[in-house]
């Protein structure tokens, strides 16, 4: 069933959330990403992308506790192994650095990055992993066209999906935030406390989790997005891919220097 885009609220996206909150809400996206490894297919257009770009660093957008990038800079070093990782994000969070091997060629902004307020001094190929849903229409196309402006590769790859299935899907996470919690690292009390005692993350975690299906892009509305970009420094690829044994795709857009194609 095609459900209309709605943009909805987002406790995460919002100033006011509490640090405590919005730390275990993206500590709990990171642990939950590493298990069903949803990204692991962004490898190989990841891998393409770097060797037909030149490009030897990423800077990854709105980057959260670190997302898939642990797993993911694993699987690109064996065919880049000089590549360089920095994460930033609206809300900083230094601390995900924990959660790569000792010695990664991996830093974080320490200072507040919007993906709306990029400049051509961000050189390098930029990634926004579960990212562009947040931004509405006219704001995801201005980081997709200042891309294109700038000449910078881009890789955008989103594994929530617009469908009443995917909604449905979302009832699954109260109860995933409960079963996980004890492991993630580094231990925290509050974890427990909005956890267990108050449980206000796994309302929020299944809340947000909802409100990004229905704001996720298809790519229909990625295809109309970029058609104005036609005609500027990026050529680019949209589509679906679907990982072993995971019930939804994750829809990419991949912005390439012209000339420089990329082979999914």
């Amino acid at each position: 069933m095609t459900l209309t885009r709605l943009h909805l609220f987002e406790f995460g996206d919002q100033t006011w959330f509490p640090a405590a909150l919005r730390r275990g809400l993206t500590d709990y996206l990171a642990e939950i990403t590493a298990r069903t490894r949803p990204y692991a297919v962004a490898v190989a257009p990841l891998n393409a992308l770097l060797a037909r770009s030149g490009a030897s660093n990423i800077l990854d957008i709105c980057s959260g506790a670190g997302g898939p990038w642990p797993e993911l800079l694993a699987d690109l070093l064996p065919a880049h192994p000089s590549l360089r990782l920095e994460l930033s994000d609206a809300f900083p969070n230094p601390d995900a650095l924990q959660r790569f091997p000792h010695g990664a060629r991996v830093t974080y902004r320490d200072t507040p990055l919007r993906a709306t307020d990029l400049s051509a001094k961000e050189s390098g190929v930029r990634s926004l992993f579960s990212g562009l849903h947040h931004f509405r229409p006219a704001e995801a196309r201005h980081i997709l066209g200042q891309a294109a402006a700038d000449r910078v590769p881009i890789a955008v790859f989103e594994a929530t999906h617009r469908s009443l299935k995917a909604v449905f899907a979302m009832l699954i996470v109260p109860f995933a935030v409960l079963v996980i919690t004890p492991v993630i690292r580094p231990f925290h009390w509050w974890r427990l406390l909005f956890t267990y005692l108050i449980p206000l993350l796994p309302l929020v975690a299944w809340w947000d989790g909802v409100v990004s299906c229905l704001r996720t892009y298809r790519p229909e509305e990625l295809r109309a997005m970029t058609a104005s970009l036609a005609d500027s420094g990026l050529d680019w690829q949209i589509g679906e891919l679907l990982a072993p044994g995971l019930p939804f795709p994750v829809t990419y857009v991949i912005g390439t220097p012209r000339a420089v194609p990329v082979a999914l």
